[in-house]
């Protein structure tokens, strides 16, 4: 039978004020020595600062209207650092784009890190909207309402829906939650529907 022999070599650990990008690993064994060389990985605070100034520099270039950079930026984000904001602002991006799907994959995929953000939420229905499915639509609002019941943009925009979808009992609650939240246009649109519903 053959016995099986465990090489156990201590190691001595340096601490190094800077990060090497690759460090030399030797093994001890019995007649020879091995060098191999591996990658350290980044540490997690400059991957996440960095995917932070890959978001900040997307904004920069939305605002200047140049999506196509800023879509690269978002991406480049994602990739050092997977975040609920950067797949946000790329849906963000495929919205203005008009490729409405693919905004709603991102906003899902945003909602993978921020479960309970009422912005993706009303987003996706935003995007449902312009496809024109009306009851996801209704429910990423809703879902939107309860993760922020005081948003008084999100109650208009579920009455306007529901109010679209002959839903008139909820449209009239939800306008006049908008109206407490200080919508001015509620008002206006809570009298219309008063009337429409005599």
């Amino acid at each position: 039978m053959f016995a099986i022999r465990r090489i156990v070599t201590q190691r001595t650990i340096t601490r190094l004020s800077t990060v090497p990008k690759a460090i030399p690993r030797v093994w001890v064994q019995p007649t020879q020595v091995m060098t191999r060389s591996f990658h350290v990985a980044q540490p997690r605070f400059d991957r996440i600062s960095d995917a932070e100034e890959q978001i900040k520099l997307g904004t920069d270039y939305l605002n200047k209207g140049s999506i196509d950079m800023a879509m690269n930026s978002y991406h480049k984000s994602v990739r050092i650092a997977p975040s609920g904001a950067g797949y946000f602002n790329i849906g963000v991006c495929y919205f203005q784009m008009g490729k409405h799907k693919d905004a709603i994959k991102s906003f899902e995929r945003s909602l993978e890190f921020t479960p309970n953000s009422a912005d993706a939420h009303t987003n996706i229905a935003s995007a449902y909207l312009m496809l024109r499915d009306t009851d996801n639509a209704i429910k990423h609002l809703e879902q939107a309402s309860n993760f922020n019941p005081l948003d008084g943009e999100v109650q208009y925009n579920l009455a306007c829906v529901y109010e679209a979808t002959d839903r008139l009992d909820d449209a009239k609650t939800r306008f006049e939650r908008a109206s407490m939240a200080g919508i001015e246009r509620a008002e206006a649109a809570l009298e219309k529907l008063e009337k429409k519903m005599q």
